[in-house]
C-alpha cells in the first residue's frame, strides 16, 4: 500500500509540474538571468532554462504567448553566445571546441520571429528585434561552420536568416545589421553560393538574379543561374552563359561549363574555339586536348558517312595533333591512349571500305589498287594496335579496348590471339 501511494503521489507530482507550464516559462528566465550574473560558476543553470523551455514551449497553453518565445530566444542566444565563447577560447589553446547545439541559433531566430509575431505591444516588438539582431551574429558563426563541413544546406539555412533579419530591422526603421550595402550583397551571394552547392536552386535563384541585375562581381553567380536553367530552358541557359564569359572572360570554371555544355548538345563545331582558348588558359590539363581531339575525331567521322573523304581527312588530322600532344604530356593517359587507337582502327575501317569497292576489278591494275588499299588499311590497324595494348595494361578489363584488340588479330590473320581476346571479353562480362 506505501508503494502505491508512494507511486500515486509521484505521478501527481509529475502531473502538477507538467500542468504549470507558466511558472517553467518564468523559472527558465530566472534561471538563464543567474546565468548572466556569473556564466563561469552557474553554467548548469543555463542548461537548466535549456530544458524547462524545451519542455514548456512544446505546451499548448503557452504556445501563443509572447513571453514563452521571447524566453527561448533568450535562452538559446545564450546557448549560442557560450558556444562562440568556447569556440574562441579553444582557438587559443589550438583546440577544437565541438559544437553541441548545431541548430541553436535556428531556434534562436525562430523563437524571436514567433515573439515578434505575438507580440502586442510596440516594446515587445522592439524588444524582438534587437535580440535578432545578436541573433544574427550567431547565425553567421554557425553558417560558417556549417559551410566548413561542407553541410551547404545548413549554412544556407542560417545565412538566409541573416538577409531576413537585416529586412525584418530595416523595415522597422532600426540600424542595419551590417555595416554597409555591399557587405548586404556580400550576405546574399554567401545564401545563393551555399544554395547552389547543396542544388537548392529554387531557393538560389532570386539572390542569383538580384546579384545579377547588380553586375555582382562574381562569375559563379553565372554558373549557378545555368543550373538553374538548364533542365527548364535550353536558350536561357546559353543567354546567361553567353553574359557570363562576356563579363568574365578570364574565368575557366565558366569556360568548361560553356564546353560541357555545347558536348552535352553535340554542337561540334562550336566547341573548336572555346577548347583552343581553354588550352591557352590550361596548357597542361591533359583532358582539354582529348576532348578537343574527340571533337576533330567527331567531326572527322561525319564527314566521312557523308563521303567527305577530303574535309574528315583534315579533321582527321587535327585530331591525331591534339591526341599526341595529350599522349606528349601523359603517356599512360587511358583515355587518350583508347582515342588514339580508335581513330587509327577507324581509318583503317574507312581504307577497308574503299578496298572492298575494288575488289570485284580482277584486272592488273585493279589487283594492285587492291592490295595497296589493303597494306594502307593494315598499316593503320599497325598504328592502332600499340595504343590498345598499353590501353589494356592500364584497364585490362575494358570491353571496348578488348573488343578491339579482339578485331585487330583477326584482321591480321592471328586467330589464336583474336580467339585470346575473345575469351578474356567473355570472362570481363561475367
Amino acid at each position: 500500500m506505501k508503494n502505491y501511494l508512494l507511486f500515486l503521489f509521484t505521478l501527481v507530482a509529475c502531473i502538477g509540474w507538467s500542468q504549470e507550464p507558466e511558472k517553467d516559462v518564468k523559472k527558465s528566465e530566472s534561471k538563464v538571468a543567474n546565468y548572466y550574473l556569473d556564466p563561469t560558476a552557474n553554467l548548469s543553470k543555463l542548461w537548466e532554462a535549456k530544458s524547462l523551455i524545451d519542455a514548456a514551449s512544446e505546451n499548448e497553453t503557452v504556445k501563443s504567448m509572447y513571453r514563452t518565445w521571447s524566453a527561448k530566444g533568450k535562452i538559446y542566444n545564450a546557448v549560442c553566445s557560450f558556444e562562440s565563447d568556447s569556440i574562441l577560447v579553444a582557438q587559443q589553446f589550438k583546440k577544437k571546441y565541438q559544437v553541441k547545439y548545431k541548430d541553436a541559433a535556428l531556434v534562436a531566430y525562430n523563437s524571436w520571429i514567433k515573439a515578434k509575431d505575438l507580440a502586442v505591444k510596440s516594446y515587445e516588438t522592439k524588444d524582438a528585434l534587437n535580440a535578432l539582431t545578436e541573433t544574427s551574429r550567431y547565425l553567421n558563426n554557425y553558417g560558417i561552420q556549417a559551410y566548413e563541413a561542407g553541410d551547404y544546406k545548413s549554412a544556407y539555412t542560417h545565412f538566409d536568416a541573416v538577409v531576413k533579419i537585416e529586412q525584418m530591422v530595416t523595415a522597422a526603421g532600426m540600424k542595419s545589421i551590417l555595416p554597409s550595402p555591399e557587405d548586404l550583397k556580400k550576405q546574399k551571394y554567401l545564401v545563393a553560393a551555399c544554395a547552389v552547392n547543396a542544388d537548392m536552386l529554387n531557393e538560389a535563384f532570386p539572390y542569383l538574379e538580384e546579384l545579377r541585375k547588380a553586375n555582382y562581381p562574381e562569375s559563379f553567380i553565372y554558373e549557378g543561374l545555368y543550373k538553374y536553367y538548364a533542365p527548364k530552358d535550353d536558350q536561357k541557359a546559353e543567354e546567361v552563359l553567353a553574359e557570363g564569359r562576356q563579363k568574365f572572360p578570364n574565368e575557366t570554371s565558366l569556360l568548361f561549363t560553356e564546353i560541357n555544355h555545347f558536348l552535352k548538345k553535340g554542337k561540334l563545331n562550336e566547341l573548336v574555339e572555346k577548347l583552343k582558348v581553354a588550352i591557352q588558359k590550361e596548357p597542361d590539363n591533359v583532358s582539354v586536348y582529348t576532348t578537343l581531339g574527340n571533337v576533330y575525331d567527331n567531326l572527322c567521322q561525319k564527314e566521312w558517312e557523308r563521303d567527305s573523304i577530303a574535309k574528315g581527312e583534315e579533321y582527321y588530322l587535327n585530331a591525331e595533333k591534339y591526341y599526341k600532344d595529350a599522349l606528349a604530356k601523359s603517356p599512360n593517359d587511358f583515355n587518350t591512349l583508347y582515342s588514339l587507337g580508335a581513330l587509327y582502327y577507324n581509318k583503317a575501317a574507312l581504307i577497308s571500305k574503299e578496298a572492298n569497292k575494288l575488289s570485284a576489278d580482277y584486272s592488273k591494275a585493279g589487283t594492285k589498287k587492291y592490295n595497296d588499299k589493303k597494306a594502307e588499311m593494315e598499316t593503320y590497324f599497325d598504328k592502332a594496335l600499340p595504343h590498345f595494348e598499353k590501353a589494356e595494361k592500364l584497364e585490362p578489363r575494358d570491353k571496348n579496348t578488348l573488343i578491339a584488340l579482339k578485331e585487330i588479330y583477326a584482321k591480321k590473320s592471328l586467330f589464336d590471339k583474336s580467339n585470346e581476346y575473345k575469351a578474356k571479353i567473355e570472362a570481363a562480362g561475367k
